[in-house]
C-alpha cells in the first residue's frame, strides 16, 4: 500500500515534483528503437506519456526495445517508473528506449524527470 499522502477521495497524491528543464520529447516509430533520451544522473523516477500504444525499456546506451519482450505503455495514460535503487546510482538505468507496439505505430513519447 502506498505511503503517499491521500486526498479527500483517498487517492494518493504524488509527492515528487517535476525537475526544471527535465522534460524530453522523443518521436518514435514501430520499426526502430530510440536511445537518445538520456535521464539525468540524480533522477530516480520519470513519468512517461505516449501518444500511441508503445513498448518501452529502461537501460544503458546501446540497449534496444522490441515488440515482443518489452513493457507495454498504453496511449494517453501517464505512467511513473523507477529507474533503479536509490542507493546504487551506478546501477540506475539512464536511458528510455521506445518502439511502437506494432509496425504501423509512430508516435511521440513525453518524458518528465521527477525529483
Amino acid at each position: 500500500m502506498s505511503k503517499q499522502p491521500r486526498d479527500d477521495g483517498n487517492d494518493p497524491i504524488p509527492v515528487l515534483g517535476y525537475k526544471q528543464g527535465g522534460g524530453q520529447i522523443v518521436p518514435f516509430t514501430g520499426a526502430s528503437s530510440n536511445t537518445s533520451a538520456q535521464i539525468s544522473a540524480s533522477v530516480r523516477v520519470v513519468t512517461l506519456y505516449s501518444t500511441v500504444d508503445a513498448m518501452f525499456e529502461t537501460g544503458s546506451a546501446g540497449d534496444t526495445a522490441n515488440q515482443v519482450n518489452s513493457h507495454f505503455l498504453p496511449a494517453g495514460i501517464p505512467y511513473d517508473i523507477s529507474l533503479g535503487p536509490e542507493t546504487a546510482a551506478s546501477l540506475n538505468h539512464k536511458y528510455i528506449l521506445v518502439i511502437g507496439s506494432n509496425t504501423n505505430n509512430s508516435g511521440t513519447l513525453y518524458i518528465s524527470e521527477r525529483n
